[in-house]
């Protein structure tokens, strides 16, 4: 039987997010596209193709409607593992800082995500 060891609990999520590598500059910035499967408040599973190495910091943007008003939240995160073998491909994400809660619990957001 499987042991979970994870601190918070996980949302199993179809959330389109944006996401770039950190130290690219912003002129020659390449955001790219994957889908937030498995998240929760330490961190998500991104589903894509475009793998980071293990400890890049990687800046995401979600994006949800709040009372009818687009509510973009920005996330950095830290790689911890890839998965490039299996499908689908992608990388284990550790959340270290949000930024565009404007006073929200990012649980809360994560629901509103998901609806």
């Amino acid at each position: 039987m499987f042991e979970e060891k994870r601190k918070f609990k996980r949302i199993a999520s179809e959330v389109l997010v944006r996401f770039s590598e950190q130290e690219v500059d912003k002129g020659t910035q390449q955001y790219l596209q994957g889908i937030a499967k498995d998240c929760g408040l330490s961190g998500m599973f991104l589903a894509t193709d475009h793998l980071m190495s293990k400890g890049s910091v990687v800046s995401l943007n979600f994006f949800f409607f709040d009372k009818e008003k687009e509510v973009n939240i920005q996330a950095k995160a830290i790689v911890r593992w890839t998965q490039r073998f299996r499908k689908p491909k992608g990388m284990g994400l550790e959340f270290f800082e949000f930024k565009g809660l404007d006073g929200r619990d990012f649980e809360q957001c994560l629901e509103q995500l998901l609806t």
